[in-house]
């Protein structure tokens, strides 16, 4: 089973997640950015409504990216924005928001002072941008760029590492009371007792998550809310339909390095 997510759930900034690249699809490099934004945003108390993974094609980018800006309070799109042939993310930015690529004066000072000499034609590229680009003034190899409520980020995964924290510093919002429950039971054979705490607690959102290779348990129910003591409310009556003997555990965030276990 999945997890139903209601409305209430949804106090905390929505984001979605634009991971651009065909070396990403077809595994020429290892994709370590998804990750690292999931948890920055998660850990930031952020929810991301999705997460999309597209080819270098600017009509496919600008119409993702448009469609999320519209959807989401925010975004992040990763990869496409350097000099060579290949990187399409401004020019697709500018399509989603129907503006003109303009050179940004103060990102190519910024390049000029960083390189220390006049750049080339080919260099000065990466001073084209969508109008209306937004440049934070914060150090480091490259800045934090953001056209309306998109940011967009160097495929690079230790240059998106070093721009998440001012993200997430604009963003965090608290996070709502979270417990991980881990059960002896087959989910196949408990299903009407987790209907039953889903009906009862219907504020919350309950995930049901199936184990197969872990003789510990055979399935983890999470149960997610912003009040506490609702959410223990919840185990407490999951506990009663499918029997302490069942219950293994519980996990109340924050979580252990590495995730529940």
């Amino acid at each position: 089973m999945g997890a139903s997510v209601p409305a209430a759930i949804r106090r905390q900034p929505v984001a979605g997640v634009v991971i651009i690249g065909n070396e990403v699809l077809s595994l020429k490099v290892h994709d370590l950015n998804t990750p690292a934004v999931l948890h920055s945003l998660n850990e930031a108390g952020v929810r991301v409504g999705e997460v999309a993974i597209i080819e270098d094609a600017d009509t496919r980018i600008a119409q993702v990216v448009a469609d999320f800006s519209r959807r989401f309070d925010f975004v992040i799109t990763t990869g496409g924005v350097g000099p060579t042939h290949d990187d399409c993310t401004w020019k697709a930015v500018a399509q989603a928001f129907c503006v003109p690529m303009v050179e940004n004066p103060l990102v190519l000072a910024k390049m000029q002072r960083r390189l220390g000499r006049e750049l080339t034609v080919e260099q000065r590229r990466m001073a084209w941008l969508p109008e209306g680009t937004e440049l934070d003034e914060s150090e480091g190899k490259w800045p934090l760029l953001r056209k309306a409520n998109v940011y967009v980020l160097p495929g690079v995964p230790a240059l998106v590492k070093s721009r998440l924290p001012q993200i997430c510093l604009r963003w965090s919002s608290r996070r709502p009371e979270l417990a991980i429950t881990f059960w002896k039971s087959d989910e196949f054979d408990v299903v009407p007792a987790i209907d039953a705490v889903v009906a009862e607690f219907g504020d919350l959102e309950i995930g049901s998550y199936p184990i197969f290779d872990d003789p510990d348990h055979r399935l983890r129910l999470t149960f997610e809310g912003w009040d506490k003591s609702r959410v223990e409310s919840a185990v407490a009556a999951a506990t009663q339909h499918m029997g302490a003997d069942q219950l293994v555990r519980v996990l109340w965030r924050p979580l252990p390095a590495g995730g529940p276990q």
